[in-house]
């Protein structure tokens, strides 16, 4: 497979600092103090520099997903098979790729118009975690297969046929559940996983989103953390945009809360993880194996 996991996400913010206050305060997340000529600020998770990249911006939207290929070789031969079959592909410069924390990039926008960034190479500094909620860590890795990534998006694709054979037949991603939600008209949901034992890094949901993700998923290593992270975000003041429940197809017991802006983070405990050589794709019908109640703003 050409993409080892999900980096990165660049996330445009009309108020910086009320993501900021939300990342750390309610998702427990890391402050990585960096300078940046652009004002953008950054959320750590385990040892990469970072995982979240807060940009200035006149809307809130995600700005980039950052994927991250194995080797120079791998991202070079993904490069090529995107650009032989039609693609436009633009590969940054030295100074974009040092902002990144990555040895090289290229950015391209799938086919539903979701802007990607391919990358190899990132650069760690191994400076430790320290949550500000006392968070020992956030489930990034695996001893068996290493990196796991940040944990999942799930990105809008009106035309998710086309924008599934592209993922899957030039980023390689695999099949991991095609859901039909129940009461949604034959709308689904594919989802799919990169070269890590994460049952899935990308999904992608067969409609419009104004936020350009229909959500991000963080995972955390205990149901006290989830707990805890739920104490937070109700004193904050935080919409709940899901009750607690359970996923059938991954196994993440979770709940999503709506970031200053809107976009909503998933954050969750006991995702399941897969053998990605030989795992086989499933068709489910149903969301949840319980709770997941949803409470849409102005809905």
């Amino acid at each position: 497979m050409s993409v080892s996991a999900a980096g990165y996400l660049r996330i445009s913010s009309a108020d910086v600092g009320a993501w900021m206050d939300f990342g750390t305060g309610v998702l427990g997340l890391m402050d990585a103090v960096r300078e940046d000529a652009d004002g953008a600020r950054f959320l750590r998770m385990d040892d990469h520099p970072f995982r979240f990249m807060i940009e200035p911006g006149d809307t809130d939207k995600l700005l980039a997903a950052g994927l991250e290929c194995p080797d120079r070789h791998a991202w070079q031969n993904t490069l090529n098979r995107l650009e032989d079959a039609g693609h436009s592909v633009m590969v940054g410069s030295s100074d974009e790729a040092k902002r990144r924390c990555v040895t090289e990039f290229a950015s391209l926008e799938d086919p539903a118009g979701n802007t990607l960034e391919l990358y190899w190479g990132r650069e760690l500094d191994y400076t430790p975690l320290v949550s500000p909620a006392g968070i020992p860590f956030f489930v990034t890795s695996d001893q068996q297969s290493g990196d796991l990534g940040f944990g999942h998006m799930v990105l809008p694709a009106p035309d998710i046929e086309t924008a599934t054979a592209f993922y899957t037949e030039l980023i390689g991603t695999g099949i991991t559940d095609i859901l039909y939600p129940p009461g949604m008209g034959g709308l689904k949901i594919n989802f799919m996983h990169t070269n890590n034992a994460r049952q899935h890094s990308i999904a992608l949901f067969g409609g419009e989103h104004p936020l350009g993700i229909v959500h991000m998923m963080i995972e955390v290593p205990s149901l006290d953390e989830l707990g805890q992270a739920m104490d937070r975000a109700k004193a904050a003041g935080a919409h709940f945009l899901a009750t607690l429940g359970r996923h059938v197809n991954d196994n993440m017991c979770s709940v999503y809360i709506l970031a200053p802006g809107g976009i909503a983070v998933e954050y969750g405990y006991d995702g399941l993880l897969i053998d990605p050589e030989t795992y086989v794709a499933t068709v489910s019908s149903e969301g949840d194996l319980w709770g997941h109640e949803y409470n849409f703003p102005g809905v």
